[in-house]
């Protein structure tokens, strides 16, 4: 027996472009923690430390501030802690530690993080209020394809996507939280910084 699946359905909030996928097609948090639990992020694994190697070459090390970083939503394995000494990891599944949620950063850090965001104004608020003043707010995620584009999407495929984002996204998101855009590939990576 073929099981049918009901094709995604997706509605563009026009004041963001936050792009987000229907309410029913949002799982559960214990059905998004079976999701994260089969994901490969092994602290062990070669290609999984070699490939958070290549983020921070490529992005984190170019655009952290020195100081004290978080890893938020760093994931079982906490990777980047092999690259970035004192790291600090905050995860809702893996590493909860609310205290973490309690002072304040020069750099945090959102590798693949913010399209679980079911609610992204509140999140990034929390996040702006984490950074200290002029602490910069490094985030890779895809950013979506034309519309037409995205039912046939990649990365709309994985259950626990729910929220994406483009360049203009974030540049409400700016406006709205008092950041600054420092740096864009306008394709995955964006780099925002907490105004003064």
């Amino acid at each position: 027996m073929i099981k049918k699946t009901t094709p995604l359905q997706f509605y563009l909030d026009p004041e963001t472009q936050i792009l987000h996928k229907d309410l029913k097609h949002w799982v559960s948090d214990d059905e998004a923690k079976k999701r994260y639990d089969t994901h490969n992020n092994d602290a062990d694994d070669f290609k999984y430390i070699e490939y958070h190697k290549r983020i921070f070459d490529e992005f984190i090390g170019i655009y952290m501030h020195e100081g004290t970083i978080l890893d938020y939503g760093c994931g079982e394995g906490l990777i980047q802690k092999h690259f970035i000494p004192g790291l600090f990891g905050f995860d809702l599944y893996y590493h909860n530690d609310q205290k973490l949620l309690t002072q304040t950063y020069d750099t945090i850090i959102c590798i693949e993080v913010v399209e679980h965001f079911k609610d992204p104004i509140p999140e990034f608020k929390r996040l702006t209020e984490l950074l200290k003043p002029g602490g910069r707010l490094l985030i890779q995620t895809q950013f979506y394809p034309e519309l037409d584009k995205v039912p046939s999407w990649w990365y709309v495929r994985d259950i626990t996507h729910v929220c994406f984002y483009q360049f203009v996204s974030f540049e409400y998101l700016s406006k709205l939280l008092g950041l600054t855009i420092i740096y864009s590939d306008y394709k995955s990576r964006i780099v925002l910084e907490k105004r003064q």
